[in-house]
C-alpha cells in the first residue's frame, strides 16, 4: 500500500473508530502492531511482557480514540500510550536489571565462544546495543529507543515523553555515553 493510500486510510479508519468502529480499529492495529511491539520490547526486554503492554496501549487507544486530534500524528499518539503503558508496567514491576558490569561478561564470553566472532560481532551489534540499553535509566533508554531504534526526531520525541528538547538532548547524551563505555569494556569501540 503507497503512503497516499496508507494516510488516507488511516485518516477514514480513525473517523470511523471514533464512532465505534471496532472493525476499522482492527485495521488500525494490524498496521501499528509490529512497530509498537518492537517498541514496548525495547522498553520492557521481555517477550510476554511485551505483549501484555502492547495489549494494554491498544485497549487504552480504543478507549479513548475520541480524544485523538487528526491535526496530529497518529503514530506519535499511539507512541505516547505506549511509552505510558511501558513505565506503568516497569514502576509496578520493578524488574531486576543486571549491572553494566555483568551483562559485559555475559557478552563478551559469548562472542569470545564463537567460532566465528567477527562475523556474529558485525550482524550482532545492533542487539548488543539494545541489551546494554537496559542498564540505562528509564528516561535514558526511551530517548535513546525512541531516536536510534525507531529514528524518530527530537520533536517529536518531547511530545511523546513531555520532556523537553534539552532533556532529551541531555538524556540521549548521557545514554550514548553510558553505552559507549560498556562497549569500550568490551573493545568493541575503540574511540
Amino acid at each position: 500500500m503507497d503512503k497516499f493510500m496508507h494516510e488516507h486510510n488511516l485518516n477514514e479508519w480513525i473517523v470511523q473508530c471514533q464512532q465505534g468502529d471496532a472493525v476499522a480499529f482492527g485495521q488500525i492495529v494490524a498496521v501499528y502492531q509490529p512497530r509498537i511491539f518492537a517498541y514496548v520490547f525495547r522498553l520492557v526486554g521481555n517477550d510476554a511482557d511485551a505483549k501484555d503492554v502492547v495489549q494494554e496501549t491498544f485497549l487504552k487507544a480504543w478507549v479513548y480514540c475520541k480524544t485523538y486530534d487528526l491535526k496530529f500524528r497518529f503514530s506519535t499518539w499511539l507512541y505516547t500510550i505506549a511509552t505510558n503503558c511501558s513505565y506503568d508496567y516497569l514502576h509496578a514491576k520493578k524488574p531486576l536489571i543486571l549491572h553494566a558490569e555483568e551483562n559485559m561478561i555475559l557478552l563478551s564470553d559469548q562472542l569470545v565462544n564463537s567460532d566465528l566472532e567477527q562475523q556474529l560481532l558485525n550482524r550482532n551489534i545492533a542487539a548488543v546495543i539494545a541489551q546494554l540499553t537496559h542498564n540505562l535509566t528509564p528516561k535514558q533508554r526511551l530517548v535513546f529507543t525512541l531516536k536510534y531504534l525507531e529514528g524518530l526526531e527530537t520533536a517529536e520525541i518531547t511530545m511523546i515523553t513531555k520532556l523537553s528538547a534539552e532533556k532529551v538532548k541531555s538524556n540521549l547524551y548521557l545514554a550514548k555515553k553510558g553505552i559507549k563505555e560498556v562497549l569500550r569494556k568490551m573493545k568493541i569501540y575503540e574511540k
